[in-house]
């Protein structure tokens, strides 16, 4: 704007530089020096005064009200920028005065002054989008939402704009003729603004998608990151790790790599627990009297045992086996034992969730035994909770092994000749 039309540095100062004593007290030797001094000196009263006032008005009422709204958007940058308005009116009328109207020097004030303006409108809003940002932050169904990388995105746009407008007024040019311009050097910004722009892209498809959120837990093995989500901006998410550490990740990588999101588990009713104990094959056998008269007196077996016994020696009697062999008709085994006993066991325990899949089984042989494994659901799904009763249950079912006459395999190094 030029400063013939001085609308922002108000009438009453412009009639009063523009009065006939005024003028005629500017001509005299020591005139400007004192009205330039008494101008600075005004300059920086004002924008203490500015400054004071903002903060006993509207800080002060802000804090007062009960809503946390408005002391977001009321933030201290937002009104000690605010106030940086006051000084750059009267400086303006100040330049206006001092300077001859059509002298190089009153022009290069003048463009200098509107750039000014122009910096200050940025910084205040730039203070009122994070004030905006805050409240959003605050509000309950917004929590989980990559606030941040839209915040970022509307700050990117209004700074182009500002530059945009700075340019058209250093060049003197319409801002369509500086747009114009810009299509030589669009490659270049893409280039600059390439993390930007895939990050942005980034945060609209983990948003639309659900695909990860703010107090997620996530897996990414590429980078190293296993823990929670607690920042998701334009071009990073920052994971703090289970160790407490940071890993921060281009936002971009979690869509063009894999990732494993673990809030499925966490909205669950329970968290998986799956666990195999090796056996040692040689300890397998058919179970004898001995063994199955001891195993009798298991109270969580009994009920199951007996019903089996039961209905093996009416098999066998139908079929008329002959008994002196062990591998004639149906046996029960140790290891058969050992597994219905530890379903048994898991589905009297409190801490198994009873209503999701469980299974006890065994997997394939290999050269270090055959691997029984169990397969539940803890109901306590938080860390410590749910180790604490994986541990019980691996420690009961290794100290029930012999009972039923079962070794575990154990690795052994191997010998150095």
């Amino acid at each position: 704007m030029g400063h013939n039309e001085l609308s922002l540095s108000g009438s009453l100062f412009l009639q009063l530089a523009q009065s006939d004593g005024m003028r005629e007290f500017m001509s005299t030797r020591w005139g400007g020096w004192i009205v330039g001094g008494l101008g600075l000196i005004c300059t920086w009263l004002s924008w203490h005064l500015a400054r004071w006032i903002l903060d006993k008005v509207l800080h002060q009422w802000a804090k007062q009200t009960s809503s946390r709204w408005d002391d977001e958007l009321l933030n201290r940058p937002f009104l000690n920028r605010l106030a940086l308005f006051a000084p750059w009116v009267i400086l303006d009328v100040l330049g206006f005065m001092l300077l001859p109207p059509n002298h190089w020097s009153y022009d290069v004030f003048s463009t200098s002054m509107d750039v000014l303006l122009w910096l200050n409108l940025l910084w205040v809003t730039f203070a009122l989008v994070q004030g905006v940002e805050g409240i959003l932050l605050q509000t309950p169904s917004l929590r989980d939402k990559p606030i941040k990388s839209y915040i970022q995105l509307i700050k990117i746009l209004i700074g182009i704009t500002v530059a945009l407008i700075i340019a058209a007024t250093l060049s003197g040019k319409p801002i369509g003729v500086v747009l114009g311009g810009l299509g030589a050097v669009t490659a270049l910004l893409v280039l600059v603004f390439r993390d930007a722009l895939l990050g942005l892209t980034a945060s609209i498809q983990l948003s639309s998608a659900d695909l990860a959120r703010i107090g997620d837990w996530v897996e990414i093995q590429k980078y190293g990151a296993d823990g929670t989500v607690v920042e998701i901006n334009l071009t990073t998410v920052k994971v703090q790790n289970w160790d407490m550490t940071f890993t921060v990740v281009p936002t971009y990588a979690l869509i063009s790599d894999s990732f494993k999101n673990w809030r499925g588990m966490l909205e669950s009713p329970g968290r998986r627990i799956k666990r195999s104990i090796p056996l040692r094959l040689s300890s397998v056998r058919f179970a004898d009297a001995a063994l199955l008269g001891a195993l009798d007196k298991v109270q969580l077996l009994a009920p199951w045992l007996a019903e089996r016994k039961a209905a093996i020696a009416l098999h066998n009697e139908h079929l008329g086996v002959d008994a002196s062999i062990e591998i004639n008709g149906r046996r029960l085994t140790n290891l058969g034992l050992f597994r219905n006993y530890l379903e048994q066991y898991l589905r009297s325990h409190p801490g198994v969730h009873q209503d999701m899949p469980l299974i006890v089984r065994h997997l394939q042989p290999t050269s270090e035994g055959i691997p029984l494994e169990f397969y539940c659901f803890a109901r306590d799904k938080q860390w410590y909770g749910y180790e604490v009763l994986m541990a019980d249950l691996m420690d009961h079912a290794l100290a029930a092994l012999p009972h039923f006459d079962l070794e575990a395999h154990e690795w052994k190094a191997p010998m150095v000749s």
